[in-house]
C-alpha cells in the first residue's frame, strides 16, 4: 500500500478505538520512525496519548513540529497533551503558536485563554478572553472572563462579567457561583449568601458552593457557622480535599490545634488511594509543623504509588524543610525528571540545591523559569539567592537594601489631630475584624491572627482613610526608583501608577513573629505599624524589628542584611521579591496593616 493509504487506514483504526491496530498498520512502512513524515509522528503521538504514555506522546508531537513547523495541528496536539499534565505555561505557548499560524483554528482561542489562566498569566488570559466574548458571547466565555478578572482583584468588572453570563443563561450555575464568590470578595457577604441560598433552593449543591458559603460566613465573623458549613460539606463529599482542608483550617484558626485535622486524617485512612486527599492533608500537617504525621502519610502513599510525582515532590519538600535536604534532594530530582514542565517542582528543587550551597546547579533550574515568568516574585527571589551564593555582582543590583527598603512616617489624615489619634481609631476598626484565635496555616505569621477579609473592600471610613493615605508615600517610593530600567524586576515595572492587590491586618501576641517570606502577588510590599508594645518602641535587642535578606530556611551564604525598627505610624516599603520577616518580641501586642501594590 502507498504511504497515504497506510496513513488513512491507521487514522481510521484509531478513530474506531483500535490504537494497537493503528500502530501496527503504521509499522508496515515505518517500523523505524527516524525518517517518518510529520503526519506519521503526529498520529503516533495521538496513539501514545490515548495509551496515557504522555512523555512519549509529547516527544512524537515535538518531532512532528520539528519536521513541519508551520502545521498548526501539531502545535495544537502538543498544547493539549501539555495541558493534560498541568504544564499550563508551556501549553499556553503551544496554543499561542497554533493561534499565530491559524487564527481560525477550532477552539484554540478558548483553550489558550484557559491555559494562560491556569498558568497564572492573568494579563495574557484577559487579553485573550475579551475578544473571545466579543466573538462568541456565550455564558461559558463570560464566566471564564469573570474568573480571570476575579483572580486579578478586578472585582467590579468580574461581577459585571458574571452578570453578563447570567443574562445569556440565567441558570448557568458556574456564573451564579462566581457571582456569589465575587460578592463575598467585595464585602457584600449577605448578598453572596442570598445567591447561594437561591442556588440551593434550585436543588443545586456542590463543594464549591459550600466553600464560598463558608468564606462569606467567615467574612461576617460567623466563624462557628462557617466551620459547621465546612463540616457538613466534608461529610456529604468525603472525597473532596478542598472541603476537608477548609474545615481543618477553620478549626485551627478557632484555636482547636490539638484536633484540627482529625476528620481530614480519618478521611485519608478511609480512602487510602485518594492521592489528592492525602497530599493536601500532608501539606496541612506540614504547615502546622506536625512533620512526623505528614511524613507518615506521604510514605504510606508512596508505598501504594511509588512513582507518583506529587507524592515524591511533597516528601522531598518536607525533608528539605526538616533539615534533611540530602534525603529530600533525590526525591525532588526524580519528580522533576518525571514532570519536567511542572515549575513548582523545579522551584522546590532549586531551593533544595540552594540549601546545599549548590547555587550554580540551582541557577540552571531558575534561569529558564525567569525567562518564561519574568514577573514571578518567587523566581526572582530564588535567582537572587543563587547569585548571592556565587558572588555574582548582579545580586546587589537586584537587592540594594539601602535604596529599595524605605521607611515613611505618615502625617495625620484630614480630620485627625495627630497620628496617635488616627492610629487609635484605626486600631478600633481593625479590632472588629480580628475574630480568629490563630494564624492561617498558609501565611507567614506565628503567634497571632490575620483578618480574613481584604481591607480594600471593608466599608469602614477609617480603614478607607488609611488606604487613601498610602498614595503619597507609594508615589514617593516609585519616584525614588529613578529612571525605569526595563531589565530590572523592580524599577522596570514602574509606570508611575499603582493599585492595591491586597490589604490585610495582622495582630501578633507576645513571642509572635513572621517567618521569613516573600509576597508572590505583589510588586511593592509593606509593613504599616498601627500599635506597638513599649518593648518594641524602645528598640530593645531589636525585638519585633523587620529584617531583610534571610531566607525561610538556613541557606549557606544568605543571612540578614538589613533591619528596620518599627514605630507607630511608620510605613516600610520594599520589593515583594525580597526575603523579609520579623524578630520575636517578649511582651504586649503588635498590630499592623500591610498591603501589596502592583503597577497599572
Amino acid at each position: 500500500m502507498s504511504p497515504d493509504v497506510v496513513l488513512r487506514e491507521a487514522e481510521r483504526l484509531l478513530r474506531a478505538g483500535d490504537a494497537l491496530g493503528a500502530e501496527r498498520t503504521l509499522a508496515t512502512l515505518w517500523s523505524d520512525t527516524a525518517h517518518a513524515p510529520a503526519a506519521v509522528l503526529h498520529l503516533l503521538g495521538l496513539i501514545r496519548r490515548g495509551q496515557k504514555r504522555i512523555p512519549e506522546s509529547e516527544r512524537y508531537f515535538r518531532r512532528a513540529i520539528a519536521a513541519e513547523p508551520s502545521a498548526p495541528q501539531y502545535h495544537f496536539a502538543l498544547a493539549e497533551v501539555l495541558a493534560s499534565v498541568g504544564a499550563h505555561s508551556h501549553a499556553a505557548a503551544a496554543f499561542a503558536e497554533t493561534l499565530r499560524l491559524d487564527p481560525k483554528f477550532p477552539r484554540v482561542r478558548a483553550l489558550y485563554t484557559q491555559s494562560a489562566f491556569a498558568a497564572g498569566m492573568l494579563t495574557e488570559a484577559e487579553h485573550a478572553a475579551r475578544p473571545l466574548v466579543e466573538g462568541e458571547p456565550t455564558a461559558d466565555n463570560w464566566d471564564l472572563l469573570s474568573r480571570i478578572l476575579r483572580a486579578q482583584d478586578k472585582l467590579d468588572e468580574a461581577l459585571g462579567a458574571a452578570d453578563a453570563a447570567l443574562t445569556v443563561n440565567p441558570r448557568h450555575t458556574p456564573a451564579a457561583h462566581g457571582r456569589a464568590a465575587t460578592l463575598a470578595r467585595l464585602g457584600r457577604n449577605e448578598e453572596a449568601l442570598a445567591v447561594l441560598d437561591a442556588l440551593n433552593a434550585q436543588g443545586l449543591e456542590a463543594p464549591a458552593l459550600v466553600f464560598t458559603r463558608g468564606n462569606a460566613l467567615f467574612n461576617l465573623a460567623r466563624a462557628r457557622e462557617a466551620e459547621a458549613a465546612f463540616a457538613d460539606g466534608a461529610r456529604r463529599w468525603p472525597q473532596d480535599s478542598g472541603l476537608h482542608n477548609a474545615l481543618a483550617n477553620a478549626r485551627w484558626m478557632r484555636g482547636a490545634a490539638g484536633e484540627f485535622s482529625r476528620d481530614f486524617e480519618a478521611a485519608v485512612a478511609r480512602q487510602p488511594d485518594n492521592t489528592q486527599l492525602r497530599l493536601m492533608c500532608a501539606d496541612l500537617l506540614r504547615r502546622a509543623e506536625f512533620s512526623q504525621r505528614s511524613e507518615a502519610l506521604l510514605r504510606e502513599g508512596l508505598a501504594r504509588q511509588p512513582q507518583d510525582v506529587a507524592l515524591l515532590a511533597s516528601l522531598g519538600v518536607l525533608l528539605d524543610e526538616g533539615d534533611r535536604t540530602a534525603e529530600g534532594l533525590p526525591l525532588l530530582q526524580q519528580a522533576a525528571q518525571r514532570a519536567p514542565h511542572l515549575t513548582t517542582i523545579r522551584a522546590n528543587l532549586a531551593c533544595a540545591l540552594l540549601r546545599l550551597g549548590r547555587g550554580d546547579e540551582a541557577l540552571n533550574e531558575i534561569e529558564p523559569a525567569r525567562r518564561t515568568e519574568p514577573l514571578n516574585q518567587e523566581w526572582i527571589c530564588y535567582e537572587t539567592m543563587a547569585l548571592r551564593q556565587l558572588g555574582d555582582p548582579r545580586y546587589h543590583a537586584i537587592c540594594d537594601y539601602d535604596r529599595m527598603v524605605r521607611a515613611y512616617d505618615l502625617s495625620p489624615p484630614n480630620g485627625f489631630a495627630s497620628m496617635r489619634a488616627f492610629n487609635e481609631a484605626l486600631s478600633a476598626s481593625l479590632a472588629k475584624l480580628h475574630v480568629l484565635e490563630a494564624h492561617p496555616l498558609d501565611q507567614s505569621l506565628r503567634g497571632g491572627s490575620q483578618t480574613s477579609r481584604s481591607l480594600i473592600y471593608v466599608d469602614d471610613p477609617v480603614i478607607q482613610t488609611y488606604l487613601a493615605a498610602l498614595a503619597e508615600p507609594i508615589h514617593a517610593y516609585m519616584a525614588a526608583m529613578g529612571p525605569r530600567d526595563p531589565d530590572h524586576p523592580w524599577s522596570g515595572r514602574n509606570t508611575g501608577k499603582y493599585k492595591l492587590s491586597g490589604a490585610w491586618s495582622v495582630k501578633l501576641k507576645a513571642n509572635g513573629f513572621h517567618v521569613n517570606h516573600v509576597h508572590p502577588a505583589g510588586w511593592i510590599s509593606s509593613a504599616y505599624y498601627v500599635a506597638l508594645p513599649p518593648v518594641m518602641e524602645r528598640g530593645e535587642s531589636q525585638q519585633g524589628w523587620i529584617q531583610f535578606g534571610e531566607p525561610r530556611w538556613p541557606t549557606p551564604g544568605c543571612t540578614a542584611e538589613k533591619a528596620v525598627q518599627p514605630k507607630e505610624g511608620r510605613l516600610v516599603l520594599f520589593p515583594s521579591y525580597m526575603w523579609h520577616g520579623t524578630l520575636p518580641f517578649s511582651a504586649g501586642e503588635r498590630l499592623t496593616a500591610p498591603f501589596d501594590a502592583v503597577p497599572v
